[in-house]
């Protein structure tokens, strides 16, 4: 039966330099957004702290949920429950206690999405036990399989499903946190008989946003500030007299 607990070859795997430079991208990543993106919940103290334990227990949950559901090991359940329980303390647990200390504003939910695509998404990328050069040796050995083996055409299909998984979830992951944020945060500093010129014009100075033409409907008027990258999830409904803003609410359609 397969080790299910992280013994000395998977601390061993966390050396490898590979998996160190692309923690060290994503880490990167983590600082530069939390000095500059102005979100409230995302500083350098959550970015070392999440991004760590992300480092160090992501690979092991997704390896014990994916050797649980194939090899069905005794307790196979509750391996399963330990490896979601221990994602959902790095994702939500550590990230309440610490804003909860340093009493910083939380977006709960948002983080919610974010941090699970991103601990999941790591962990899927980290699972690989080996060098770079081991995986270049493995994919080719998997190209010489006679392309009618059973074992090929699972793979290839595993390939494609977690090709497409990576692409839905990193998108989700890039798009939430931000355009979610950035788009509430417009839309609350748009103050009633402010001009509609001046608040499109303050809108256009932000990088994505779209605004829709002002449309007149029994008597009233009203357009949308949106970004196209969030699939029209987060919009903010500005209404307006013709001249000045009368009403402006923001929309999650999550």
């Amino acid at each position: 039966m397969q080790n299910m607990l992280p013994d000395r070859s998977y601390i061993a795997e966390l050396r490898r330099p590979w998996k160190l430079a692309s923690f060290a991208i994503g880490m990167a990543w983590l600082l530069f957004g939390a000095l500059n993106y102005g979100i409230s919940d995302w500083d350098v103290g959550i970015s070392l702290l999440m991004g760590g334990l992300t480092y160090l227990c992501a690979p092991w949950s997704v390896r014990v949920i994916l050797v649980s559901l194939r090899f069905r090991p005794k307790y196979w359940l509750l391996w399963i429950g330990s490896a979601v329980a221990v994602a959902l303390v790095v994702i939500d647990g550590v990230y309440y206690l610490y804003h909860s200390i340093v009493g910083n504003e939380m977006l709960r939910r948002e983080n919610f999405y974010a941090s699970s695509a991103l601990y999941f998404l790591s962990g899927t990328i980290w699972l690989y036990r080996g060098s770079l050069r081991d995986f270049v040796a493995d994919f080719r050995a998997l190209r010489s399989m006679p392309r009618i083996t059973g074992a090929r055409y699972k793979i290839k299909i595993r390939w494609i499903v977690s090709a497409l998984l990576i692409l839905m979830i990193g998108g989700s992951f890039a798009v939430y946190p931000v355009d979610h944020y950035r788009i509430s945060k417009f839309c609350g500093s748009i103050i009633v008989n402010e001009s509609i010129e001046a608040v499109r014009s303050r809108a256009l100075e932000h990088s994505g946003f779209r605004i829709t033409e002002n449309y007149e409907r029994e008597g009233t008027c009203s357009f949308i500030i949106h970004s196209p990258r969030s699939f029209g999830r987060f919009t903010c409904f500005v209404e307006n007299d013709g001249k000045a803003v009368t009403k402006a609410k923001f929309n999650d359609f999550d």
